[in-house]
């Protein structure tokens, strides 16, 4: 960052460089003072079983002198001789011992020890041990060669040999004396040089780890008076991320602290701004999905976008078409739709065209629009046409039969008068009656060609379906069908009273044919329409006859011509109304009928 001997780094790593390397110098110190130790105590354990060993030695060389003085400072020996050898044979093989011992333990320092000088202590104590040896073997060969010439009475080998046995002792216990000398110098040398160490170990070691703790107090409060500001900037850092965006932090040191307080204010009012514009652009953002949402929810088409197996959003048509709420699933019939165009399908009662589209990772896009009046107008506009081209076909061929069937009705009456008391005027009256009968079917082709214009009276529902049916009342208790007539109170409204009064008569006469026992009338008033529904007891019709009933042409009776009620709705929707079939075998049938009514005028009638 350029900062140099003014950045926390630096300061703080030269601090704790000199701490650490006073710290390492007292402990690199201290292992050398206690390896130095280690060395001592292991040197002074390897020269105490030599001291033991000298110590041994020396005793038993003055043991020797003593024996050797009494043997030899009369002219006859103070022991008998054979005791004497046994005395000297017994303190040889004790120093042989000793010696073997003195020499595993001068061994065993050298393995121990590095330290040069003292390895060459422990040679020097190995080479006195070879030279006491040789003296002991020295000392028991004479003393025998000693005890021969005292055996056999040479006084002159005598004397000699105890010269030479006098000046062997007498080395003897000088080396036996410089070996326990020199092992009780090394050891107080080296236990002193032990100590002195010790005492320079303590002294450097603690002057050292003193300089280390001082120089970690030193780190310590470089770290405390450095990195206080640190505290301030954490909690301005928390209060931007807290939402606050005006904070600053007013620290004006020279190191990473500052540094990073100066980028922390740049920063703060870069994400000021930054929250300013965001804001702006979120209010921008909530306007236009305002516009959007108002636009959407004006569209008759429903709108509905699906997320994960949710609805997420929905417009008020689709609500209105499919009930679908907004955090729940789809309807099954929309969920299980796959991504396509689907035209005129049925959800329930309903017809609409959906189109379905992928919407993001794992959702879909659902648009869709009813169109079950559309179908039910293009549907309406087929059997119009359909019905308009056998209306003139039936017309043409109509207005061509009926001249010869005027003519052939005249003249037929003319001969059932003539002949009536003949044989052949029943035959008459049959023809007569047979043409009567098609001179009512072509007037009813004619009715269906020619079609008719609505005409609006004043009429009450309920008395005009009590005048239907006593009209009938003859014709149907003959066939066995009794009527009942129920439904809102009287009530004039303005209708179609002809297309009603027709559509009555001819469903009333289908029960009576079809071989009902009862039939019901009821007459419901709803707001701008009249709702008449007429059922029955009969058999019933398949699924197959429902769908076609209202078909040209189509019949169930075996003298029907199929146009009765396909000219009765079509007159029906011609004013604005319609009707519709319900109906299962067995179960008799219902026909709902539903015109459009609207109350008179103030000065015109009253309500009957």
């Amino acid at each position: 960052m350029g900062l140099g001997l003014r950045s926390i780094r630096f300061r703080v790593l030269a601090v704790f460089a000199l701490s650490l390397a006073a710290l390492t110098g007292a402990l690199g110190y201290g292992l050398v003072q206690i390896r130095n130790i280690g060395e001592g105590i292991e040197a002074v354990r390897s020269w105490l079983p030599l001291a033991a060993v000298a110590n041994e030695l020396e005793v038993v060389a003055r043991l020797m002198d003593r024996e050797e003085d009494r043997l030899t400072r009369d002219t006859e020996p103070v022991l008998p001789l054979a005791a004497a050898r046994s005395n000297v044979a017994f303190h040889s093989s004790s120093m042989d011992e000793a010696l073997t011992r003195g020499r595993e333990a001068a061994r065993r320092g050298l393995d121990r020890v590095h330290a040069p000088a003292e390895r060459m202590e422990f040679d020097a104590a190995l080479t006195l041990l070879d030279e006491v040896d040789a003296l002991r073997r020295d000392y028991v060969a004479t003393f025998d060669a000693w005890a021969d010439a005292l055996d056999r009475g040479d006084a002159g080998e005598r004397a000699r040999l105890l010269a030479r046995l006098n000046a062997v002792r007498a080395e003897l216990v000088l080396k036996c004396g410089l070996l326990g000398d020199m092992v009780e110098g090394r050891i107080a040398i080296v236990s002193a040089q032990t100590a002195r160490a010790q005492t320079r170990a303590l002294a450097v070691g603690g002057s050292l780890a003193g300089l280390s703790v001082l120089f970690a107090s030193l780190l310590a409060y470089v770290a405390l008076v450095t990195l206080r500001p640190i505290a301030r900037l954490t909690a301005e850092v928390q209060r931007l991320g807290a939402g606050d965006h005006s904070t600053r932090v007013d620290v004006r040191a020279d190191d990473e602290v500052g540094v990073l307080a100066r980028e922390f204010n740049a920063m703060a009012e870069a994400v000021e701004e930054r929250d300013r514009r965001l804001k702006e652009r979120a209010r921008a953002l909530d306007r236009l999905s305002e516009h959007l949402r108002r636009v959407i929810d004006t569209i008759r088409a429903g709108i509905v976008v699906v997320e994960e197996g949710r609805v997420t959003m929905a417009n008020p048509a689709a609500r209105r078409l499919w009930g679908v709420r907004v955090g729940e699933p789809l309807p099954p019939a929309l969920g299980a739709l796959a991504p396509g165009r689907y035209e005129a399908a049925s959800l329930g009662d309903r017809l609409v065209d959906v189109e379905v589209v992928p919407f993001g990772e794992a959702g879909a896009l659902v648009v869709g629009e009813d169109v079950t009046e559309r179908v039910r107008d293009r549907e309406r506009l087929a059997r119009s046409e359909r019905l308009a081209l056998v209306g003139q076909m039936l017309a043409q061929i109509t207005h061509e039969v009926r001249n010869p069937l005027n003519a052939i009705s005249l003249n037929a009456e003319l001969l059932a008068e003539d002949l009536a008391a003949t044989e052949h005027g029943p035959l008459l009256e049959t023809i007569t009656a047979e043409i009567r009968r098609l001179e009512q079917h072509t007037a009813r082709y004619l009715d269906l060609s020619r079609g008719r214009e609505p005409e609006i009276t004043p009429a009450d529902p309920l008395r005009l379906a009590e005048e239907v049916a006593a009209h009938d009342a003859p014709a149907l208790a003959r066939a066995g069908l009794r009527v009942e007539i129920a439904g809102d109170p009287p009530r004039v409204v303005e209708l179609d009273a002809d297309a009603l009064r027709r559509a009555l008569r001819n469903l009333l006469r289908n029960a009576a044919e079809a071989g009902a026992t009862t039939a019901r009338v009821e007459v419901r008033h709803l707001g701008d329409r009249v709702r008449v529904v007429v059922s029955d007891d009969g058999p019933g019709l398949p699924a197959e006859a429902v769908q076609r009933v209202f078909e040209p042409f189509y019949t169930t009776k075996a003298r029907g011509t199929g146009l009765g009620l396909a000219i009765s709705r079509q007159e029906l929707e011609d004013i604005g109304g319609s009707i519709v079939c319900h109906s299962e075998p067995g179960r008799g049938t219902v026909f709902t009928i539903e015109v459009p009514v609207r109350d008179p005028d103030l000065d015109g009638l009253s309500s009957g």
